[in-house]
């Protein structure tokens, strides 16, 4: 007998309805339309924190809740985007289900401390009367001002106690002299904070040049230059910053290592024609290129004359061997031995070039570092005094000056600085002084030296040949910010420089060690301290020195 089981499949069918929205009370999202802040929901409250200043008396509510939901403040329904209510106080927002089932939410809105605002009355300015001025117009700036948690509310510029203007700007007239201006920022709930800026209104400083026939130019050039040097900036110089590189000359002048690291070049060019007179007609013809570029494009030209001595044609005195090479500065200064013809021959070769292949004003910085004893005319030469080197300094300002309208006169002893062999203000123009390795505080003191001597002698100040020689890029990378800006404005306004100067990067040396300043293949830390150099407000580059229009009429 066989059996037949049917087995009847039956789905199941569930009782349960679908969830029933009726009941949903929930705030989901809720914000003030007028608030830039986020509210968080937790447990019942609605909180938010903002400025102090703020408003909270009529603000718009902007919210989601449960669907089919409806909010409640007291018995006003509330629509999201247009119901406003007075947030200074809490508020209870009822959100109200469908089935009538009502939760409430408590919203606070909470006031942070006030914090003051900060005043910022902008940089100092040293600003220059034209001729005939009496007053000039000054634009005072307190934009750099801030409220951390609102907005400043009122600016009141005072001179002396007495308001002068009002306002984030404004334009003010200032006499001659030195002015100390206040400026008080308030906030709306009444806190303030002060801060100053010094206004200094200066004459254009008469400086003229010792050739009393120079050029239009070159009397421009030694104003426009103390100027500068009066200022809070400095000119950034190199020795043949585009001729000269690493292991090789560079015959094109496309480039040079400082726009390499940096994007530009120096503004002051310095150029030695010792490679011009004794290193071939090539170099010449490139250096003569060199200093014509950075003068059609505003630079600023040094000569400085590494002269090789008559017989031994050295211009160490360690090197020399010849007894006439080291009594050569007494010979000429004394025309003795025909010695003066010599230096006057290899004089006229360099004015031609001034003259004639240049034609523009050049800062000729005549036999330095004569307080040393390693040049022929320093203080190992035969008979040598300090009269003695004053006597050929005024011979060779006289000659020149005799035969050329385009040259300012630079006198710059190595450190330490004093005025031993000053040949006095009738023969020198601009004050310099070379030190390498120095340190920080060291170079501070020296260049306020400096700076007071020529303060005192209505000249113009420069450091004019600096650098470290100790493996620089390696021992030293940050020695242009940490050693050479830090003293300049460590001295603040006692320190008064027209220019720096950092030696060359040596054709001969294919060692790193032996840069002044980077180069495109020197290590991140040594090119970012220069770029870092490079872009602090204290220092000029070729296209800042370009746009002073150094060679124009002030």
């Amino acid at each position: 007998m066989s059996w037949l089981f049917l087995v009847l499949v039956v789905p199941f069918l569930s009782c349960e309805k679908e969830d029933d929205k009726s009941s949903l009370n929930e705030l989901e999202h809720f914000e003030i339309k007028e608030l830039d802040v986020s509210f968080k929901i937790l447990n019942g409250i609605v909180s938010a924190m903002v400025s102090p200043a703020v408003d909270l008396e009529d603000l718009t509510l902007v919210f989601e809740v449960s669907e089919k939901a409806k909010v409640y403040v007291g018995d006003e329904i509330q629509e999201s985007g247009v119901s406003r209510q007075d947030f200074s106080e809490a508020v209870a927002l009822i959100v109200e289900a469908e089935n009538g089932n009502r939760n409430t939410y408590t919203v606070i809105v909470g006031k942070r401390p006030n914090t003051k605002p900060v005043a910022n009355a902008g940089n100092n300015q040293i600003l220059y009367l034209s001729e005939g001025q009496t007053t000039i117009n000054v634009l005072l700036d307190g934009s750099a001002s801030y409220d951390e948690d609102g907005n400043i509310h009122t600016y009141l510029w005072e001179l002396d106690g007495s308001e002068i203007a009002t306002g984030v700007e404004a334009e003010v007239t200032l006499a001659l002299g030195m002015h100390v201006i206040k400026l008080t920022v308030e906030d709306l709930l009444g806190a303030v904070d002060s801060d100053e800026v010094k206004i200094d209104v200066r004459e254009v400083f008469q400086y003229t040049p010792v050739d009393p026939g120079a050029a239009q130019e070159t009397k421009n050039l030694l104003i426009n230059l103390g100027k500068i040097a009066n200022g809070s900036e400095f000119i950034f110089g190199q020795e043949f910053p585009m001729s000269f590189k690493q292991n090789n000359l560079r015959w094109n002048l496309e480039t040079s290592d400082a726009k390499e690291v940096t994007g530009d070049h120096p503004g002051v060019y310095g150029i030695d024609p010792h490679y011009m007179l004794y290193k071939g007609n090539d170099q010449r013809d490139l250096h003569i290129q060199e200093a014509r570029f950075a003068y059609e494009n505003g630079g600023v030209v040094t000569f400085d004359f590494h002269q090789q001595s008559r017989f031994n044609n050295k211009i160490y005195l360690n090197e020399i061997t010849d007894e006439r090479d080291k009594s050569l500065m007494y010979d000429i200064v004394n025309d003795l031995n025909g010695s003066r013809d010599w230096f006057y021959s290899e004089l006229d070769v360099i004015l031609g070039w001034i003259n004639v292949d240049l034609g523009f004003p050049v800062v000729f910085r005549l036999f330095h570092e004569m307080n040393g004893g390693w040049f022929w005319w320093g203080t190992g030469a035969t008979n040598h005094s300090s009269e003695l080197y004053i006597d050929f300094f005024k011979l060779s300002v006289d000659y020149i000056k005799d035969r050329t309208n385009l040259v300012l006169f630079s006198w710059s002893p190595n450190h330490p600085f004093g005025n031993t062999y000053y040949p006095g203000n009738d023969y020198v123009d601009i004050v310099g002084v070379d030190i390498y390795e120095p340190g920080a505080s060291q170079l501070t003191s020296l260049l306020k030296e400096v700076s007071a001597f020529a303060l005192e002698n209505n000249k113009i100040a420069a450091l004019t040949e600096t650098g470290n020689r100790d493996n620089y890029i390696n021992n030293h990378p940050t020695f242009w910010t940490s050693t050479i800006l830090k003293a300049i404005k460590d001295g603040g306004d006692e320190i008064k420089m027209a220019w720096v100067l950092a030696w060359f990067n040596a054709p001969w040396t294919s060692s790193q060690s032996d840069l002044f300043i980077p180069n495109a293949s020197s290590p991140g830390t040594a090119k970012n301290d220069f770029i870092k150099f490079y872009q602090d407000d204290h220092t000029l580059f070729l296209k800042d020195v370009q746009k002073l229009k150094v060679y124009d009429t002030p």
